[in-house]
């Protein structure tokens, strides 16, 4: 086990243009090996059956020629076997001579694997040079017989010099019995300097097509890994905190395309992320700083005995210092609120719920917090129930009421209602008649601490806002499967318009 793990962490040294570049040229010297050893294989079986067939033919034309002798060469297995004729020797002497040469031996042996005639025992053989017999056992000889059903097999085995020899085997037969057997080898000595010489082609050829390989695959493979490179110096670039570089994406359609696209997604995502950070950061900071102050002064002032033991001007003193705690406590739940959703740790309570009570009670709610304005509310009598949180519904809604009664002048209206949308959905909108926002400030209302006013002024009566509520109330609509819009005409008022899925 240790041992491939050492193996693995060495290979894991080795650069990925090498580690492709090898297993490239691994897998193409796999298959040229393997398509050599199938040439060689095939040539070399191609060979002997030819020789084998020639054997076969050149037997059965010599027997042919034999006359006044009735027996015939068949293809095994043959007929049943019967018994040697009295005067078989002189045609099988006459056959054995007609085979023997300078490259085949013929030996005829009897059923029972005694020879009658070979061909090197010939008295006054004309061919000293034919090939040295092989014995074969009995077994072999007369379980090649049986198998071999279409007559076209061979043997391979070794003379007692230890040569290789073809051998075919070719049943005798007389009176449709077999009486006897042919057997006729030659050396493969050609055939093997045959298969020597392709096998040394073909290992020449494997090496130049693995040289002409390296000397493609490496470059190529360079070129095709050089966007990697350049994603590698830019990430390098990006990582000393410089976000605003991109990389050129290839033109290729590639993996390393899609690549260099998500890689330019996830920085830009990084960049928007750590913009964000920063932006939270300074606005937490001045959110906290402006109740930090005042809370100071109070306490300065209670300190230096400015009071001068007036009762009242201390309550006075306390009642401020009590409402910037509590402005710095709505802040800090809204901010642990909003956290909990990022990291999806709030636990919703999602049930079936009929929103004409929580419209209700954030009416009687909006009550208190109005200065003046008129409110009303207007829910449809067939209003269908929704999916959602009771609490954080009804919490959704006092906010954006309240930032409604903010921006409302105190002769102004403020009105809810809520009305079906088909039988998916259900409609709550809280309309106001206030200053509006500006067109160039309404797609950024739901974003994180933003305010119009880029000098961060606001009406006496929003003093105490903190810039979180309608991205609060945005994130928690979507996490129970609702959405919310803003729609707002400068001067004439704002619409919110939350969306519930219906039961």
């Amino acid at each position: 086990m240790w041992r491939m793990k050492r193996l693995r962490r060495l290979v894991n040294r080795i650069p990925l243009r090498w580690r492709l570049t090898l297993i490239s040229l691994g897998v193409l010297a796999l298959l040229l090996s393997a398509l050599g050893l199938v040439i060689l294989f095939t040539a070399e079986q191609a060979l002997l059956s030819n020789e084998a067939v020639a054997l076969r033919n050149e037997a059965r034309l010599a027997a042919d020629g034999i006359k006044g002798h009735p027996f015939f060469l068949a293809s095994p297995p043959g007929p049943p076997q019967g018994s040697l004729p009295p005067d078989f020797n002189v045609p099988a002497t006459i056959l054995v001579e007609k085979l023997a040469s300078a490259s085949v031996n013929a030996t005829v042996l009897s059923l029972n694997d005694q020879v009658i005639v070979s061909g090197n025992e010939l008295v006054g053989s004309n061919f000293p040079l034919t090939p040295l017999p092989v014995t074969l056992k009995a077994t072999l000889i007369q379980q090649t017989l049986a198998n071999d059903a279409q007559g076209s097999s061979y043997l391979i085995a070794r003379d007692v010099r230890g040569n290789r020899q073809l051998v075919v085997l070719m049943p005798v037969v007389s009176q449709h019995q077999t009486i006897a057997i042919l057997q006729l080898n030659t050396p493969t000595a050609p055939y093997d300097d045959y298969i020597t010489t392709l096998r040394l082609i073909l290992l020449i050829g494997v090496l130049g097509a693995l040289s002409f390989a390296i000397t493609l695959t490496f470059p190529l493979i360079g070129a095709a890994l050089h966007p990697l490179v350049v994603m590698e110096r830019t990430s390098r670039r990006i990582a000393n905190v410089n976000l605003s570089l991109r990389l050129d994406t290839p033109v290729t359609d590639d993996e390393i395309g899609h690549l260099a696209v998500s890689f330019n997604w996830m920085v830009a995502q990084l960049e928007a992320a750590f913009k964000r950070q920063k932006q939270f950061v300074a606005d937490v900071s001045h959110e906290l700083r402006t109740p930090l102050t005042a809370l100071s002064g109070s306490l300065e002032m209670l300190l230096i005995g400015a009071d001068q033991g007036d009762v009242q001007a201390s309550r006075r003193l306390m009642r401020n210092m009590y409402a910037e705690v509590q402005r710095m406590h709505r802040l800090v739940e809204d901010l642990l609120a909003l956290t909990r959703l990022d990291e999806g740790k709030m636990v919703l309570r999602v049930d079936t719920i009929d929103v004409r009570p929580v419209i209700e009670k954030v009416y009687d709610q909006a009550q208190q917090l109005a200065h003046g304005q008129e409110i009303r509310y207007e829910v449809a009598a067939d209003i269908l129930p929704v999916r959602a949180d009771v609490d954080r519904l009804q919490q959704v809604l006092l906010n954006i009421a309240d930032n409604a009664l903010k921006f409302t002048p105190s002769e102004g209206l403020v009105e809810l209602s809520a009305y079906n949308e088909g039988q998916a959905a259900v409609i709550i909108k809280i309309h106001d008649t206030g200053k509006g926002i500006p067109p160039d400030a309404l797609p950024h209302v739901f974003d994180r601490f933003y305010r119009a006013d880029p000098a961060r002024t606001r009406q006496l009566q929003s003093a105490t806002g903190n810039g979180l509520g309608l991205a609060l109330a945005k994130e928690l609509i979507e996490a129970q499967g609702g959405t919310i819009s803003i729609d707002s005409v400068q001067g004439e008022g704002t619409t919110v318009m939350v969306k519930l899925k219906a039961a």
